[in-house]
């Protein structure tokens, strides 16, 4: 137990860093990747993770909905501007996150529909029979207790409550199979130099990638990661899953980590490489070549 309480703090300051800069240059921040991965998800390039699900499950919003990991609270406010929910009840295990998070929400006009909490989600006790709807948006490839996790929030959600996620299901730790590792390396190896500089490597444009060593990874963040490829099998032990939207991220994850801030948005020809490669990822994909890393996915719970 000691060692999970030390694993935890260590967690909780990690995350309480927001680390703005460098988000910038991460394919799932960059317009155009996002607006493929919207036709991936909604079929409109313009629709994305909120309105689809409000479209969706939640055309009536949800009285009272949970949020886990919340982070800095982006995804509350996305929620709540979308009119998903009434009012949110976040957890996240970084007090500096939530004392932000507190802080955007009241600058946005959400203070009184949010509540913030500081808890592990790994150990969480949540109140029976009392959500409409839980979100779990990139946090749980953070959760090393999946099992408890996922008990506890079938017994929290209403009958014909919801479970809505958005997630890195990908291997653990971020190790990527050899043949991703073998794409990954091959799309490099053609991408011109300024299209590979990176934020990683002191603006010097990357050569080649390889999957960083799972202890190099976890001493930075001992939750990073951790049981991903678990998600989903786990998942599917509490829960019935009735929509599932595979979109990607097994080669543009790490391909464009620390470099997407490269392709101007703006400009044709770096859109439509960016476009390109997405499309060649999906194939690849479809080919049985890789597999996909990222996945919204909505469940209800399993009678019992």
């Amino acid at each position: 137990m000691a060692d999970q309480a030390d694993q935890a703090a260590k967690v909780a300051q990690y995350w309480g860093d927001e680390r703005r800069e460098l988000r910038k240059h991460n394919w799932l921040e960059h317009p155009v990747a996002r607006a493929c991965i919207n036709v991936r998800l909604s079929g409109d390039a313009t629709v994305g993770l909120a309105e689809y699900w409000r479209a969706k499950f939640l055309t009536v919003p949800a009285r009272r909905a949970l949020s886990l990991g919340c982070g800095f609270g982006l995804w509350e406010r996305m929620a709540l501007a979308a009119n998903l929910a009434l009012h949110i009840d976040a957890y996240d295990v970084s007090e500096a996150a939530i004392t932000q998070a507190r802080a955007y929400a009241a600058e946005a006009g959400y203070a009184e529909r949010v509540t913030y909490h500081v808890a592990d989600i790994n150990s969480i006790a949540l109140p029976h029979s009392h959500y409409d709807v839980i979100f779990g948006v990139s946090s749980l490839h953070h959760v090393r207790g999946l099992e408890h996790l996922f008990a506890g929030c079938r017994r929290a959600l209403k009958e014909n409550g919801l479970f809505l996620i958005d997630e890195y299901v990908g291997p653990a730790r971020f190790q990527s199979s050899p043949k991703a590792v073998a794409l990954i390396n091959k799309l490099i190896q053609v991408l011109p130099p300024r299209y590979r500089t990176s934020v990683y490597h002191n603006g010097q444009p990357r050569e080649t990638y390889a999957n960083i060593p799972p202890d190099v990874l976890a001493a930075h963040d001992p939750s990073e990661a951790i049981r991903s490829d678990e998600i989903l099998p786990v998942l599917r032990q509490h829960f019935e899953v009735v929509d599932y939207r595979p979109y990607g991220g097994a080669l543009l994850h790490m391909l464009l980590s620390g470099t997407a801030g490269n392709f101007d948005p703006h400009a044709e020809a770096d859109a439509a490489l960016i476009r390109l490669l997405a499309a060649f990822e999906e194939e690849m994909e479809q080919a049985g070549v890789i597999g996909t890393d990222f996945a919204v996915v909505a469940a209800r719970p399993l009678p019992g």
